[in-house]
């Protein structure tokens, strides 16, 4: 297909309708929610819908294991450590497509529209992330264990 054409397609009329998700809280953090899509136990892979507010940013943290990270819509930003001082690391628009090999530390908030993502993560020894204070100490650890309960109570969502 010539570049023409392509420009020329027209869009499905389809696009991503979230009104059927009941999107679940990060307790204690205001504008961040998620919704989990998959817990493969055997790859020990978790693959959610991440949801921030705009201007949401949620606390430093560290993806143990390696992740992917696609912007379904609206900006995503990325923070991260820079001598000490958090520094605005990336600004990724939506069909933005990233991937990291873990044992990544980084902060990130949602743009002025906010941000839909799709976070696919593998956990290493059953760890998927680990969440920091501002001194950077360890304060909690998501599991993949975690993520396994709260997809068996969540109720289903026809996407």
């Amino acid at each position: 297909m010539t570049d023409a054409l392509i420009r020329a397609a027209q869009r499905p009329s389809k696009h991503i309708d979230d009104s059927s998700i009941t999107w679940r809280p990060f307790s204690g953090y205001d504008g961040l929610y998620f919704w989990v899509l998959g817990v493969n136990e055997i790859r020990q892979q978790v693959d959610l819908y991440f949801r921030l507010a705009p201007g949401a940013r949620c606390p430093s943290h560290r993806h143990v294991g390696p992740t992917d990270t696609l912007v379904v819509e609206g900006e995503h930003r990325t923070w991260a450590r820079h001598d000490g001082e958090w520094q605005l690391d990336e600004v990724r628009p939506a069909g933005f497509f990233g991937a990291n090999e873990g044992d990544h530390l980084h902060s990130e908030e949602g743009g002025s529209e906010g941000a839909i993502l799709l976070l696919s993560m593998l956990a290493v020894d059953g760890v998927i992330w680990e969440t920091f204070d501002e001194d950077q100490k360890l304060v909690d650890t998501a599991l993949l264990a975690d993520f396994k309960r709260v997809l068996e109570r969540q109720p289903t969502a026809p996407l």
